[in-house]
């Protein structure tokens, strides 16, 4: 959807996408939770394309586990992922946007768990996390408005992929009675991103099929 838009994409991956590459896709490998990662997708972007203008934080992992059994392993893993990485990358990219003097876009994929509690199946850890990810995008986003850079968030709902629990049922979602395509969150993370929310920052936008509302 970026690339539809005109943009310039460095994917990351642990893991080679297998996506074919042109001048407006460039993927690299790298582990995000290297402590190198924030300067080699920095640079991977700055190398290929020249400059940088946003950052998407959409790198996650859920492990489903009751509280009392969820183990310091699977707790480390979420909070690594979706958490400490979100917040090494944004502090690296804001250094460069501020050492530039130049504004820039963060977005954080957040979840409608970052506002309400689920418990099937149950994802306290994970919860946890997402809702760290909202605080972290509004904290920096009051930081860092003096500088020009935006940090905002998207909230999906259940969205079809491979990380969604086969136990998920669409029966409490308003709208259709149906899952989120990956491709309406492209959308919006697309909109985020562009001057046309450039008065947006420190909100995050929810696409959940009216879920909260229930």
């Amino acid at each position: 959807r970026l690339i539809a838009a005109g943009a310039k994409v460095l994917g990351v991956s642990r893991t080679p996408a297998g996506i074919p590459g042109d001048d407006a896709f460039v993927q690299i490998e790298c582990d995000l939770l290297s402590p190198e990662a924030p300067e080699i997708v920095l640079h991977g972007a700055l190398d290929a394309f020249g400059r940088v203008d946003a950052l998407v934080n959409n790198a996650g992992v859920l492990i489903e586990g009751a509280c009392w059994e969820q183990t310091d392993a699977e707790l480390d893993a979420m909070v690594e992922l979706n958490l400490s990485a979100p917040f090494r990358l944004s502090q690296r990219f804001a250094a460069h946007w501020v050492t530039q003097r130049a504004g820039g876009v963060i977005v954080n994929v957040c979840s409608v768990e970052s506002q309400v509690a689920w418990t099937t199946p149950p994802q306290a850890a994970y919860a946890t996390t997402k809702g760290g990810l909202l605080g972290l995008t509004r904290a920096m986003a009051l930081e860092l408005a003096p500088q020009g850079i935006r940090v905002v968030a998207v909230g999906p709902g259940v969205i079809a992929t491979a990380m969604t629990p086969d136990t998920e049922k669409t029966d409490a979602i308003p709208l259709g009675h149906r899952f989120g395509a990956p491709e309406e969150i492209g959308e919006l993370t697309a909109f985020l991103i562009s001057d046309a929310a450039s008065y947006i920052t420190g909100e995050i936008v929810y696409a959940d099929g009216g879920y909260l509302l229930t």
